[in-house]
């Protein structure tokens, strides 16, 4: 993987699109209503943001008075949200070398970025650096395209004859659940738990018409409505409790 191509992508999109925010807000929605019900979040508590970008889900956080702190490897993005700051700190930094003492944090969130991380052993060192800062008890969270999804599968797997690399760094993957759980276990969380959701509405897809955009929102919209989301849900979402 190349960390400064993946830095230097981020940097263009943010300078580009102001911020990089392509989800719509039924799709932060979702993904705030499984924060809630699988963290449990309480006031005060340390949370960090690990891949944050320019704080899209950072500052939809804030709603819960957590004491908030976003990391990315972006520093443009990282500009982005410090501009739009309203308590919370934003930190140019690597995930897999945390600026954070260990033991120091309750939950540590991974907004789409563990699909930005190709190899094994890249998802192993950021996994133990996330488990190295929490307290026992500590809470971890993530969300990231799944290798289960039929839309993903169709749009970013490069085997599909449909196939866009438009908006899509060299890096990254579809995330497979039983791989997902596997790792984090390996490195040091207990508890694992990896759901499928379907509801994850875009704003903006590089490349692709508004109408092809509006479809692919309905068929969400139905899919989040549906028990087959876990099985065929566009996004995994993934917790584990730090041992």
């Amino acid at each position: 993987m190349s960390v400064q191509r993946e830095a230097d992508f981020f940097n263009e999109f943010a300078d580009a699109h102001d911020e990089y925010d392509v989800l719509g807000e039924e799709a932060y929605k979702r993904l705030l209503s499984h924060f809630v019900a699988r963290i449990r979040p309480k006031a005060g508590e340390r949370c960090v943001d690990l891949g944050c970008g320019t704080g899209a889900f950072t500052k939809r956080l804030r709603q819960f008075g957590l004491d908030l702190t976003g990391l990315d490897i972006s520093s443009r993005s990282i500009a982005r949200a410090r501009s739009a700051a309203s308590g919370e700190r934003y930190l140019v930094g690597d995930l897999r070398s945390l600026p954070f003492a260990s033991g120091t944090c309750d939950i540590a969130v991974f907004s789409g970025v563990v699909h930005h991380l190709p190899e094994a052993q890249l998802r192993l060192a950021v996994f133990r650096e996330a488990r190295r800062i929490l307290r026992p008890g500590g809470r971890m969270f993530s969300f990231d395209p799944s290798a289960h999804s039929p839309s993903m599968i169709l749009y970013r797997d490069p085997r599909s004859p449909l196939y866009s690399q438009a908006g899509k760094t060299e890096n990254e993957i579809l995330i497979d659940r039983a791989v997902l759980s596997a790792e984090l276990r390996s490195t040091g969380f207990e508890t694992p738990e990896v759901r499928g959701t379907g509801g994850v509405t875009f704003r903006y897809v590089e490349g692709q018409a508004p109408i092809l955009i509006a479809m692919y929102n309905l068929y969400e919209r139905l899919l989040g409505a549906t028990p087959l989301q876990d099985r065929w849900g566009t996004f995994l979402i993934a917790t584990a409790a730090a041992k």
